[in-house]
Parts: structure tokens; C-alpha cells; sequence
């Protein structure tokens, strides 16, 4: 198992690049989904701004729909957050378990 170029601190470079990616990534999409679609989608549905009437049951449900995906992708930075650390620790020891033999 001898592998060039693979070490702990790579892994650990790599990962903490990934997680600064994922909140710069996060921070741009957050700030357009609240600030710009989110809004527009909802006043469109509303009937503020089209000429289409939509009855209520489906304007509650696609409102319910944009609420429920909001909620997911508030959550997933931490999930991905989770998921990275967790790689970094695995990855961790078990480069040390390879060198120890």
C-alpha cells in the first residue's frame, strides 16, 4: 500500500478547502434563494403579479413545497458539514493504522 503523495495533512488540506468551498458556496445560493426566487415564486403564485388564478389548495401546496425545500436546503450545509469531518477523522486514522505496520 504505498502511496505517493498521500498523506494525513493532504486529506486534511482537501477537506478544509471542501468545507470552505461548501460555505461560500452556501452563502451565494442562501442569499439568491431568500433575497430573489423565493419572494418571486410566491408573489407569482399569490396572483400579485400574473394574470393566472390558481385556487387555494394548490397555492397552499406549491407554498408548502417551496417551505419544505427551503428547510432541507437550510440544513444541508450541516449535514455536509458532518459528513466531511467525519471523513477527515476516518481518514486520519486509518493512515495511521497503514503506518504503524
Amino acid at each position: 500500500m504505498n502511496r505517493k503523495g498521500y498523506s494525513i495533512g493532504f486529506t486534511w488540506v482537501f477537506a478544509l478547502v471542501t468545507l470552505f468551498g461548501l460555505g461560500i458556496m452556501y452563502i451565494v445560493f442562501n442569499q439568491v434563494f431568500t433575497a430573489y426566487l423565493v419572494p418571486t415564486i410566491k408573489d407569482m403564485v399569490n396572483g400579485t403579479t400574473t394574470v393566472i388564478v390558481l385556487d387555494p389548495s394548490t397555492i397552499n401546496q406549491i407554498n408548502a413545497g417551496i417551505d419544505k425545500y427551503m428547510i432541507f436546503f437550510n440544513t444541508l450545509p450541516f449535514i455536509l458539514f458532518f459528513v466531511v469531518v467525519i471523513y477527515m477523522i476516518v481518514s486520519a486514522v486509518r493512515k495511521e493504522r497503514e503506518s504503524t505496520y
